[in-house]
């Protein structure tokens, strides 16, 4: 893993591509994070109606509680399922598999013909070959799209993707690539990638199910273009996007993930943060494990509630949550202090100072301190919370980009090129024992499908032989040299590139 976590290069920089009229129906309608902070944070709608302290009572006296031991037989890997797997695309083929395939084909097939009456019906392996084409095009890197076409020796005078499919036929493809039948809509905002993404999920849950310690964090799919829920925050590196909220275990396993589409309409329970865990959490309540966030949703509301369901919570929190002691909050503390205080129910409330000010809570740590200075709390949060970077670090490699783009199919591209992938490796790795970087993975996913053969060498080396006597001034290319780059390259790059030798 030491390879693949490394410092986020420009891959990641490349998602980001502003998107033109995508024709929608949806008017734009960008959603800023300040609004989204305040109005859906975990607090924000609570009906505790806490003072400044709480109605807690709060002790120094903060001890480990004795909480329930981790009990889920199921967690781990589907063994069933991986049994016969062998190679990177047998992995990604139990999360692309048939049925979910055949549901494309189908979806496909029936919008196809509004958009082109031309249009030729799709298949299952089609399709596969359509995505390995846009895996194929998040590591190969070429200026325009058509130049996975080209035969232009500037950029290496073979056409990449020729052999596969005509640029005809992707285009085509491309247009025509659906999720939902347009005449039943549900009324989901989402209802053009609902059931793809439904389907995607139960894969997910079937292969793998987490252990004890589990992360909830959001990641941001980059999109400028027409969304009624797009996500506008100032102080991300990708301004503008798709907000998901993504369940991950360790090794960047993403079990379960939830798609933002703003606010909602019928009545609610609680803070959007609330309902957001809740619900990515819904199958694996009750078996003692441990959820780390981050401060938009820890809070006291959810804490007890998540107790209430045989799970603990740990994350970071601001000062300001409804039901925290404000004379710890408020501390004034110096570099290396800390103060920790426990309410009725074994939540502890913990502030730290290093370079700056951190608040944590947690209800199954007490207030220990490890052999390096840091509370044991923000060691494990560390620990945790990276499950979910993990994720996104992994999937930024080489992900697939196109300037103009309908947001579902953001959607669609960023689970087939990273989210899936992803998971694919992580249960490669797991079953077969063996270390991979995820780029080399890809490429022998791409190979797979497309049944790209590696270059064998003959066993013979190519060498031209002087024959005796005096030479002239006059060259000759070797026919053999010349016959092999000009049936690759053509007849131009031929010519410079065969061996010349002085003839007689």
């Amino acid at each position: 893993m030491a390879d693949d976590n490394i410092e986020l290069n420009d891959s990641f920089e490349r998602l980001l591509l502003q998107s033109d009229d995508e024709h929608d129906s949806d008017l734009m309608e960008t959603i800023q994070q300040d609004e989204f902070d305040e109005s859906d944070s975990a607090d924000s709608e609570s009906t505790d109606g806490g003072s400044d302290d709480g109605s807690e009572e709060w002790s120094k006296n903060v001890q480990k509680p004795l909480r329930w031991d981790f009990d889920d037989g199921t967690a781990g890997m589907n063994m069933d399922m991986v049994m016969d797997c062998k190679e990177p695309v047998d992995y990604f083929n139990l999360f692309m598999n048939n049925e979910l395939i055949d549901f494309i084909v189908e979806e496909t097939n029936r919008y196809g013909p509004t958009k082109d009456s031309n249009y030729l019906p799709t298949n299952n392996m089609e399709i596969r070959k359509f995505m390995a084409i846009i895996l194929q095009m998040g590591y190969v890197v070429l200026p325009k799209l058509d130049d996975f076409w080209s035969s232009d020796p500037a950029i290496g005078g073979k056409a990449i993707c020729g052999g596969v499919m005509t640029r005809k036929r992707f285009y085509s493809l491309m247009r025509s690539l659906h999720f939902a039948d347009n005449d039943n809509n549900n009324g989901s905002k989402l209802y053009k990638i609902e059931k793809f993404v439904n389907l995607f999920i139960a894969r997910c849950q079937h292969l793998l199910v987490p252990g004890r310690d589990i992360c909830i964090d959001e990641s941001m799919i980059p999109f400028r273009g027409r969304l009624r829920f797009r996500m506008y925050i100032p102080s991300k590196r990708h301004k503008y996007g798709i907000k998901i909220f993504k369940l991950c275990s360790n090794n960047g396993y993403t079990y379960n993930l939830s798609i933002y589409a703003g606010k909602e309409d019928q009545p609610r329970y609680g803070s959007v943060a609330e309902r957001v865990v809740l619900k990515l959490m819904e199958n694996l309540l009750g078996h003692g494990r441990i959820l780390y966030t981050d401060n938009w949703y820890t809070s006291m509301n959810l804490a007890k509630s998540l107790l209430e369901n045989k799970t603990n919570l740990v994350g970071t929190a601001r000062k300001n949550r409804i039901g925290f002691p404000k004379h710890v909050t408020s501390l004034k503390l110096k570099k290396g202090d800390y103060v920790a205080e426990q309410n009725g129910d074994g939540i502890m409330i913990l502030k730290w100072k290093d370079k700056r000010e951190v608040i944590m809570l947690s209800s199954i740590h007490d207030g220990s301190i490890t052999e390096r200075g840091k509370p044991a709390v923000i060691v494990d949060y560390n620990k945790g919370k990276s499950f979910n970077d993990l994720s996104d670090q992994l999937g930024s490699y080489c992900p697939y980009v196109r300037k103009t783009m309908k947001w579902y199919l953001r959607i669609f591209f960023h689970i087939i090129t990273q989210v899936s992938i992803v998971n694919a490796l992580h249960l490669y790795k797991l079953h077969s024992g063996k270390n991979i970087k995820i780029v080399q993975f890809k490429r022998d996913i791409v190979s797979s499908i497309l049944q790209l053969e590696k270059p064998t060498s003959s066993g013979r080396k190519h060498q031209l032989e002087k024959e005796p006597g005096e030479e002239t001034i006059r060259k000759r290319r070797c026919t053999e040299c010349y016959n092999k780059f000009s049936k690759e390259f053509g007849a131009t790059i031929a010519r410079n590139r065969a061996s010349q030798i002085k003839t007689r």
